[in-house]
């Protein structure tokens, strides 16, 4: 709720009301009509390059935008862009955490496709560069009609990862291979 009342952009969801009755509450948004899983699951032909350059660029806005303001949204994937005609805006900041807020971070985030390997490493520390990791396995999704990295458990995740971006070196990820150690 912090982070909705707090980020206004026109590539992220307008919150325009907090309601509580009777102690349930209540978030009323701006109305999208669809999101990017919807428009994508039962395609047969390709995105045109420039309509996928339209939903990244937007997305890119709204997550430099919020990233900015110090937040990073921990749960990007398809189902959380939604669309109304051209235009894209990030919704469903559930799982939204400021940059600077001391872990530990709860062990869910982010649905397994889209999840960083430091957080599938269990990382006690990480922060927006995850946000960006989801974007580019969306962009991928994106091109193919296919998830880039579709594991089947967290441990598949990291093997499908593996296999697209190679085994990170001691050298290059130092952090990573104690984690995994």
């Amino acid at each position: 709720m912090q982070s909705l009342i707090k980020l206004s952009h026109p590539c992220i969801v307008k919150l325009y009301e907090i309601i509580l009755e009777r102690g349930i509450l209540y978030f009323v948004f701006e109305y999208l009509d669809q999101n990017v899983y919807e428009i994508m699951k039962d395609r047969r032909k390709l995105f045109p390059e420039h309509t996928i350059r339209n939903i990244l660029f937007q997305t890119l806005q709204g997550l430099a935008y919020m990233h900015k303001k110090n937040y990073f949204h921990r749960d990007l994937k398809p189902e959380n862009l939604l669309c109304y005609n051209e235009t894209v805006k990030i919704a469903d900041f559930g799982l939204a955490k400021e940059c600077d807020s001391k872990p530990p971070y709860t062990d869910y985030v982010s649905t397994r496709w889209y999840r960083a390997p430091e957080i599938l490493l269990r990382s006690p520390e990480y922060n927006a560069p995850i946000d960006i990791f989801a974007l580019g396995a969306i962009m991928s999704e994106l091109f193919t009609l296919r998830p880039l990295f579709p594991g089947q458990s967290e441990q598949d995740q990291m093997k499908q990862i593996c296999k697209v971006l190679g085994t990170p070196s001691r050298v290059s990820w130092s952090e990573g291979h104690k984690l995994a150690a």
